[in-house]
């Protein structure tokens, strides 16, 4: 009873990651991308600074700790945060939520250059198949002819963004706390992308209901805030390699509450290229497993 409840609490973190795609897209009516970006960093900031103040002023780092943290802030918030929202401008948000599916392969693949963690060949498969799904996606069915939209380059690179953030942020992880690592990184992306306030200040639409800046805020701490603290917490408890397995419903919720409060229907390439990922995603995660059952399947018989 104990290990589903904490299913449940890791499966809402879930929900609430998938829904920030909507959530977005509907922001981005209202106010500018890199606006959107500024003014949640501010909320998260906050937020984080808050609970994890003593975590925070008790860190102590290194110069090489500094620069990896510069690093990871300007790769992993200020520039995946304006292009998350900046993509939405320009493609739904069912293709945004199937390109980032990925991120966690590409950050396999990358561990791989970097580290010469070893692969085989079953991985390969699930990497390429994955590949074959995003490209369905955002060539919207064609394969062999080049029609990608700003919307799906952005994602792209949110996506690739995020992975190197991943990478950074777990070679941190073994000299500092998370939640100094969050904090530290999203003050450094928010830092970034201060300078650019200036000029879009001026242009700031002040006059939105209240109910979006509501939104906007709540959002903020829920999805970035708490979902990433329990997340964390609960995660141990359970083992990592399963908690990744609920991550592969986030294109899922992304589809249903994208149908339900956009309106936006996936379409049938959308469709199959995301059982492509789904596949190959899990062939990536379990293909350890795999090679094990194959191989007493082998010695059985």
């Amino acid at each position: 009873m104990k290990q589903l409840t904490i299913y449940m609490i890791l499966f809402s973190c879930v929900f609430f990651w998938a829904s920030n795609f909507i959530i977005g897209a509907i922001l981005i009516d209202y106010w500018a991308p890199i606006t959107v970006a500024i003014f949640r960093l501010i909320v998260i900031v906050l937020f984080l600074g808050c609970i994890s103040w003593k975590a925070i002023i008790r860190t102590t780092f290194t110069r090489n700790d500094l620069l990896l943290l510069i690093i990871a802030g300007i790769l992993g918030v200020s520039i995946n945060h304006y292009s998350f929202y900046a993509s939405l401008q320009h493609t739904s948000p069912i293709t945004a939520a199937l390109i980032l599916a990925c991120a966690p392969i590409v950050t396999s693949l990358l561990n791989k250059m970097i580290y010469h963690e070893s692969r085989n060949g079953i991985f390969w498969v699930g990497a390429i198949i994955s590949f074959v799904g995003v490209a369905l996606i955002i060539t919207k069915g064609s394969l062999i002819s080049i029609a990608i939209g700003k919307g799906e380059i952005l994602s792209l690179i949110t996506m690739l963004s995020f992975a190197l953030f991943l990478i950074i942020v777990n070679h941190l992880s073994l000299k500092l706390s998370a939640q100094s690592i969050t904090f530290y990184t999203n003050l450094i992306g928010l830092l970034v992308l201060v300078p650019f306030s200036f000029t879009i200040l001026p242009q700031t639409n002040w006059h939105v209901a209240i109910p979006y800046w509501l939104l906007l805020v709540l959002s903020a701490i829920v999805i970035h805030g708490l979902s990433n603290l329990i997340w964390n917490q609960k995660m141990k408890e359970i083992g990592s390699t399963n908690a990744s397995l609920l991550l592969n419903f986030e294109p899922a919720i992304a589809m249903l509450l994208s149908a339900i409060f956009l309106k936006q229907f996936p379409t049938s390439v959308q469709i199959y290229g995301s059982l492509l990922i789904l596949v190959g995603i899990l062939l990536c995660i379990y293909y350890k497993e795999i090679r094990i059952l194959l191989f007493m399947k082998r010695k059985i018989n």
